[in-house]
């Protein structure tokens, strides 16, 4: 688990509360202006249609005039008495020409077509008169007419001859104008917004490009039909705010007005307003780094004097000095943590004064035990020495009963004087290691309870090294030894395996005993520690240990079971040695 400095926690703690509130802060900004700006597309959507229902009006007012006061004028009445259709048709182009409509109609009471003008050609008097006289049906004053793809807005007057008591009917005045493209841009060009014109389900007019008015025709227009208001499409990739008028509803058609304002002004406003609340808020987190670094490095430096000491403390320096400030709480923690120090220290000298006293103790102890039991053998033989003729003892075995107790304390005094070395001395020269270690396995097997174990020696790769001979084979004698005795029981096979390595030899000395007793698993290399053994010393591996480190290699328990145990020694090839003191080699 990944463990953060009290520094770095505080900062990002708060930076995080500062990433949310300020985030949380212009997203509620960025929404408010965002639907404020929603909202006044909304209302310029629907001032467009109240532009283009006034623009209609007046335009529609102002052809209502026109075709009352043509109706009125005495000419055309005079033309429409004759009822000659040649007659009215020749003389009614002036009359087209002053209405200045793109459509022109004069007809009987009964809609039959006298005279008839278009600007656009494709429209055809019958169609005209077939319209008219559905007008004349409906009584009619303002009318849509609607054939071969093509719209009119018509106004219609009666023309009326006589005075108020005797007046008849000469005919009907239709004027209008077509719905098309130049409508629309006039249209557009009121309402500030594009304008699309369509009759029952197909656009006639508009001011899109054509890509745009086929996609409002085929996608969107069916959606803007659905609903009541505004809302925002997309046409041709653009954004739009888009409303629907019904202008009419038929027969013979009905008639919808689409407004359409651009919202890439508005997109472009919120995309430099998202822009500005990004710059905003990354400078607010930068600004706001570099100050709560500044706090934090203040409010936790004491802190980490507090922790640098406890470190050091751990370490076992109690003279690392801290200097306590801050607050008062972190100034008393710190001249409680230096009291406690110094208790500390005067614990661990009281702590290390007794260890030293014990184990100097149960040094001397095991000193005069094994110093006894030797002295006391050589007591014993010496006597039976002395009566050996009136007893009739062997000499030569009293002898050697003698020389083995003595050989015994040589061997433990040499064993303490090694350990008492701070510094090796070794006699470095060229060896080969399994040689060395055939030396220390004679010496083992040339012992009377040794004789007949079996130990087999295996050796890969090269075996020439540099090294104390002398220092190693006892290193070994003590390895084999101990792997011995810990598989008297079994009398099974001591197995040695030598494997040569570029820079550094991997010797395993393996037994098939019960394994190293958990008590001393932990301090089995200390002088003086010897378990399950009736006459040990506890001095062996602890020789072992500081013989191969003085050559700067290292001896490990790789693995120890009931099944038995495996001890791992590392000797450098060449010993590289840093206090180890070389003694010349007699030749």
């Amino acid at each position: 688990m990944l463990r953060l400095r009290l520094r770095t926690q505080l900062l990002i703690a708060t930076l995080v509360i500062i990433c949310g509130l300020l985030g949380a802060l212009l997203l509620v900004v960025r929404h408010t202006v965002r639907s404020e700006i929603a909202d006044g597309a909304r209302q310029s959507t629907d001032a467009s249609l109240h532009a283009f229902e006034n623009v209609q009006h007046e335009r529609d007012l102002q052809l209502s005039r026109t075709a009352a006061m043509l109706a009125e004028l005495p000419t055309l009445k005079a033309v429409m008495a004759t009822q000659h259709a040649a007659t009215i048709q020749d003389a009614s182009e002036p009359f087209w020409k002053l209405a200045g409509s793109q459509l022109f109609v004069l007809s009987s009471s009964e809609g039959e077509v006298f005279g008839f003008h278009v600007s656009e050609p494709g429209w055809q008097s019958g169609v005209a008169e077939a319209d008219i006289k559905k007008s004349i049906e409906q009584d009619d004053d303002a009318a849509w007419w609607y054939g071969n793809g093509r719209l009119y807005r018509v106004f219609l007057r009666p023309i009326l001859a006589g005075n108020d008591g005797n007046q008849r009917q000469l005919g009907i005045i239709a004027v209008g104008y077509q719905i098309d493209a130049k409508v629309a841009e006039e249209l557009a060009q009121a309402s500030g917004s594009q304008i699309a014109l369509a009759v029952d389900d197909k656009i006639i007019a508009s001011t899109l490009s054509p890509q745009k008015q086929q996609e409002l025709q085929t996608d969107v227009r069916p959606g803007l039909d659905a609903i009541s208001g505004s809302r925002e499409v997309m046409l041709g990739g653009d954004p739009y705010q888009a409303a629907a008028i019904l202008i009419y509803q038929g027969p013979p058609a009905s008639v919808r007005c689409y407004v359409l304002m651009s919202l890439q002004p508005v997109n472009a406003f919120l995309d430099r307003l998202n822009r500005t609340i990004l710059i905003l808020g990354l400078s607010s987190m930068v600004l706001a780094a570099l100050l709560l670094t500044f706090v934090s490095r203040t409010i936790t430096h004491p802190l980490d004097e507090l922790v640098a000491g406890v470190r050091a403390l751990a370490q076992g320096d109690y003279a690392y000095s801290i200097n306590p400030r801050g607050t008062s709480e972190v100034a008393e923690l710190g001249e409680t943590f230096s009291k406690m120090r110094a208790e500390l220290l005067i614990s661990e000298q009281r702590r290390f004064a007794t260890e030293r006293i014990a184990a100097f103790g149960r040094a001397a102890s095991s000193i005069s035990h094994d110093l006894r039991h030797y002295l006391a053998a050589v007591v014993a033989n010496a006597e039976f020495l002395y009566e050996a003729e009136k007893l009739k003892l062997n000499r030569d075995e009293i002898y050697g009963e003698i020389k083995t107790a003595s050989e015994q304390m040589t061997d433990l005094l040499d064993s303490l004087r090694e350990l008492s070395r701070e510094d090796g001395a070794l006699a470095l020269r060229p060896a080969a290691i399994d040689q060395t270690i055939r030396h220390a396995v004679d010496a083992v097997r040339a012992r009377a309870e040794m004789r007949n174990r079996t130990i087999s020696l295996r050796m890969s790769g090269e075996a020439m090294g540099m090294f104390d001979p002398q220092k190693i084979e006892r290193v070994f004698i003590n390895l084999v030894l101990n792997a011995c005795e810990a598989s008297e029981q079994t009398q099974s096979e001591i197995a040695i395996d030598i494997e040569s390595l570029p820079e550094s030899f991997e010797i395993r000395v393996i037994d098939h005993g019960p394994g190293v007793p958990a008590p001393i698993r932990n301090t089995l290399f200390d002088p003086f520690v010897s378990f399950g053994k009736s006459n040990g010393t506890g001095l062996g591996l602890a020789i072992v240990n500081k013989v191969i480190g003085d050559h700067g290699g290292c001896v490990v328990v790789e693995d120890t079971s009931q099944a038995g145990t495996t001890f791992l020694v590392k000797l450098p090839r060449a010993a590289h040695l840093l206090t180890a003191v070389m003694q010349p080699v007699n030749s």
